[in-house]
């Protein structure tokens, strides 16, 4: 595992120094600091499926990092064990260098926010976007009113409030979804390929619509996607995997300044880190099954 923790990293310093052409720009304002740290973390099911060997993550304060791979490689079920929604069979994981009891306390808050929308069909969008508060005891404060306010309002749902999920669109609802877990004021924000059904123009939307706010609120993202140009668009890094089992190959810094915009989706900067990212994920896409140990 050294072995290959040492490999990756050397490849990371290589793609970071080989960047398309231009400057070298600025990056959004990021620490040190580990949020989380997964270490040597495999995942094996009970029917004797190996979902994840050996998986090594350390995602810093203030990065946006996209897990990107083909079906099955287990990017959700790592994202699930970073949630705290799963245990690992084997190695760790720390979130702020400490075990999971210190989630949820102050400065270390976590917010999952799931492909679908999964919002309540018989309530309307200001409940919704109120449950986590009611599930902590403490929803109905002039505090609270004031924290969903504004997740609607940075979502751009004002006048939405009173709506049902089934009159809203696809990307209102995903809207909504965000607006949910903001509402609890997280300093982790985990996303499981939350655009992966809606149209194109909706999706670029959204896109841009998060980077904002991750740049507003100082979040610490990881985001889950099966699109290249998502991640490249989004990410600080692109995090690929390779399936059978599920296994991190490839670590490719995204060294480009934001805020990103449309200009960005069509320049040759884009189209570089794009390439790069489409010959790593086929790289990993042709790799075999490991033996079992």
């Amino acid at each position: 595992m050294q072995n290959a923790a040492t490999s990756l990293e050397r490849g990371r310093q290589t793609t970071s120094g080989n960047e398309p052409s231009g400057t070298r720009h600025r990056r959004a304002p990021m620490s040190s600091r580990p949020v989380v740290q997964v270490s040597g973390v495999d995942k094996v099911y009970g029917n004797g499926t190996v979902a994840l060997k050996g998986a090594e993550l350390t995602v810093k304060e203030g990065e946006f990092v996209s897990l990107l791979g083909p079906s099955g490689c287990g990017k959700s079920t790592l994202l699930r064990i970073i949630a705290g929604m799963g245990d690992a069979t084997r190695g760790s994981v720390k979130w702020w260098e400490q075990d999971h009891t210190v989630v949820g306390t102050e400065g270390r808050k976590l917010a999952f926010v799931f492909q679908n929308a999964t919002l309540m069909p018989w309530a309307r969008v200001y409940k919704n976007v109120q449950l986590p508060l009611d599930l902590e005891g403490v929803a109905g404060s002039q505090e609270s009113k004031a924290k969903i306010d504004e997740a609607l309002a940075m979502v751009g749902l004002q006048g939405f409030e009173k709506a049902f999920p089934r009159e809203l669109s696809g990307g209102m609802q995903m809207r909504a979804s965000i607006a949910r877990a903001m509402v609890t004021e997280p300093n982790l924000l985990l996303m499981d390929e939350p655009f992966g059904a809606l149209d194109e123009m909706t999706r670029n939307k959204l896109n841009d619509d998060v980077l904002r706010l991750w740049r507003a609120k100082g979040w610490t993202v990881v985001f889950v996607t099966h699109s290249v140009y998502e991640a490249v668009y989004l990410s600080n890094r692109v995090v690929v995997m390779a399936a059978r089992p599920g296994r991190i190959v490839d670590d490719v810094s995204v060294d480009q300044p934001y805020p990103r915009s449309s200009d960005f989706r069509v320049s040759t900067e884009f189209a570089g880190y794009c390439r790069r990212v489409s010959k790593a994920l086929e790289r990993a896409s042709q790799m075999g099954e490991e033996p079992a140990e």
